[in-house]
């Protein structure tokens, strides 16, 4: 991740460290100031508690841990290495916490699994999660490497005076949105663009319409 990912990450760690620790309320409040301005502003308090935006990505806010031990490897100008160990991990939590620190470190591919000395219901699984400039994708683990699943999606739009945007496929021309077909960047730089009274154009999709 870049330095200043680094530098946000090591304060959440820090900031878990020290709220594990049950501290007072007069010294929550001097810690968060203490903390930088660009971290605090990415958690901004839900009520009087200074640290509330904080401990609203846990699943406990009352137990603030990621269950992870993350160590820092080689700095670089341009690049931290940084790793995590886990017996106890918060998936949740860690991506909640990625989503919120990293500006330029995409994609972060993250996996799970977990077992039990016995064998009984639910006890064996896992998981994984993918975060982009979309947001966080939870998928089957077998995903997760498909950039191309992860890709934008476009659509073809053209507009209309009287039915707004119109979206296009090839068995019935202009329709709803419903209706469109759907195409990767590659796929849409070799389609024959139809010919309408307001010239069509290519719309990428919402994120949460892509997958």
């Amino acid at each position: 991740m870049t330095p200043d990912e680094h530098a946000l990450l090591a304060e959440a760690v820090a900031l878990a460290a020290f709220l594990e620790g049950e501290p007072l309320q007069d010294e929550i409040a001097t810690r968060w100031t203490q903390a930088d301005a660009s971290f605090r502003a990415l958690f901004p308090a839900i009520d009087e508690n200074p640290v509330s935006g904080f401990l609203a990505i846990f699943n406990d806010p009352d137990f603030p841990t990621f269950g992870t031990t993350f160590v820092f490897g080689d700095h670089n100008p341009a690049s931290i290495s940084v790793f995590g160990q886990a017996d106890q991990f918060e998936p949740d939590a860690v991506a909640a916490l990625f989503q919120r620190i990293l500006t330029r470190s995409w994609p972060l591919i993250v996996t799970w699994g977990y077992d039990s000395d016995r064998y009984q219901p639910d006890a064996f699984g896992g998981g994984g999660f993918r975060i982009d400039a979309n947001g966080i994708h939870r998928i089957e683990t077998s995903h997760l490497n498909d950039n191309e699943r992860f890709a934008p999606k476009l659509v073809l739009a053209m507009r209309d005076d009287e039915e707004g945007l119109l979206f296009w496929n090839k068995t019935d021309g202009f329709g709803s949105l419903e209706t469109a077909d759907v195409f990767t960047d590659e796929q849409a730089r070799d389609v024959d663009v139809p010919i309408g009274h307001d010239q069509p154009e290519w719309i990428a999709l919402p994120g949460g319409l892509r997958n």
